[in-house]
């Protein structure tokens, strides 16, 4: 949901400038509708292909495709209205966007993907009003435009921006907090490590939480899990993979309840194991705050992406 979020930002933005070129495509010149077609067509690229390769990691050509299409669609619309050399200008530059905005995807650390995410976006909106502004200026100079009022007038600029980006924040934090997705902020990340909290076991609460989590080649879905101080947790450990997978969360302190192993106590470690196409699953208390971190401990495949985070609080 937060990744929509942000990509249904960027295909506003997109279809707001394809609009205005649509428009006023009868007083763009070539040139124009070349840069503006081949800035669009590269911008939605990026963007499309960085979330796509989040959201598919682990299958860069999938995620290549969907970058690709995006860059390509966004090009060619913006460049249509103009010349075939504005087209050629955009689709190439899109699908070069795409590719790249995929590869970038798949290799960023999971504890960077919503910051990379916040960046991509500044980068596109930041862009998307200066081709706008150029548009503006093509087509005819209006100060009631928006867009020149921001750019002639800095107290806009200082004022709409940050407004923006805060609201979107904002937005993004509560998308992150209704799907159950902990916005990951490595520098809070680590100040909550240094200040965790472990609680009383009076708090300790009497309703189970239950949390699937589906391990593949190579990768976990969800990667990014939201637990309570106190609130017994039942995770269950789906392989729909072909090779073996488990999932061992490092550093967290627990009370064990269960496990397929029988032990118990305090500070056992979680730790679920599952052979392919089966499901293991472990009962434990989280008995401190903090952001932690999971993955697979079977040799090569931490290496290739099978990591994930958790979020007690």
């Amino acid at each position: 949901m937060p990744m929509l979020f942000a990509g249904g930002i960027a295909a506003v933005l997109s279809f707001i400038v394809i609009a205005f070129i649509f428009i006023k495509r009868k007083k763009i010149t070539c040139m124009a509708g070349m840069m503006a077609a081949m800035a669009l067509g590269m911008l939605a690229g990026l963007t499309g292909g960085l979330l796509a390769g989040i959201s598919y990691n682990g299958n860069l050509f999938l995620s290549t495709v969907l970058g690709m299409a995006f860059g390509f669609l966004a090009g060619f619309l913006a460049g249509m209205p103009i010349s075939i050399m504005a087209i050629i200008d955009g689709v190439l530059s899109g699908v070069m966007g795409g590719m790249m905005g995929a590869m970038l995807g798949e290799m960023i650390a999971p504890e960077y993907r919503d910051s990379m995410i916040h960046i991509m976006l500044v980068l596109f909106v930041g862009m998307a009003c200066i081709v706008l502004y150029m548009l503006q200026q093509e087509t005819g100079f209006n100060r009631a435009f928006l867009i020149n009022k921001l750019f002639h007038n800095p107290l806009w600029v200082a004022i709409v921006l940050p407004l923006f980006f805060y609201l979107y924040n904002h937005l993004y934090y509560e998308f992150s907090r209704s799907s159950n997705l902990p916005i990951t902020n490595p520098p809070m990340n680590h100040f909550m490590e240094g200040h965790n909290q472990t609680a009383s076991p009076l708090s300790i609460e009497t309703k189970g939480k239950k949390i699937v989590v589906e391990a593949a080649e190579f990768y976990y879905f969800p990667e990014r899990l939201q637990l309570t101080v106190g609130q017994p947790v039942t995770l269950i450990l789906k392989n729909s993979g072909r090779m073996e997978h488990d999932i061992e969360f490092k550093n967290m302190k627990i009370l064990l309840q269960q496990n397929d192993h029988g032990n118990h106590g305090e500070n056992a470690g979680v730790h679920v194991h599952s052979l392919p196409g089966k499901t293991a699953e472990v009962t434990f208390i989280p008995i401190e705050s903090g952001v932690f971190r999971f993955y697979c401990t079977v040799p090569g495949h931490k290496e290739s992406g099978m990591i994930g985070f958790v979020k007690v609080s």
